[in-house]
């Protein structure tokens, strides 16, 4: 049972130590290899087309003729939901 203990301490320091180095080599490296943080207010409102799926952006969305509420992707998508009965 102490083995086990011993185990997984010493695995959790690894770990820990793993970590920390990755953290630094990140830092070193400058600020263009962190992940970018992108504001809440330039993503803006998701929509989902009807016709293929895809989740747009709906300020790039296309307005489809059913009506103001339904957006799609792209000119393709448009002319499939229009064709429907």
């Amino acid at each position: 049972m102490l083995r086990v203990a011993l185990f997984l301490l010493l695995l959790f320091s690894i770990l820990l130590v793993l970590r920390a180095l990755r953290q630094v080599i990140a830092f070193l490296r400058g600020p263009s290899s962190r992940r970018p943080v992108v504001p809440r207010e330039v993503v803006g409102e998701m929509v989902r087309d009807p016709v293929c799926g895809t989740w747009i952006d709906r300020r790039l969305a296309m307005p489809a003729g059913r009506g103001a509420s339904v957006s799609v992707c792209s000119e393709k998508c448009r002319n499939a939901l229009e064709a429907l009965p």
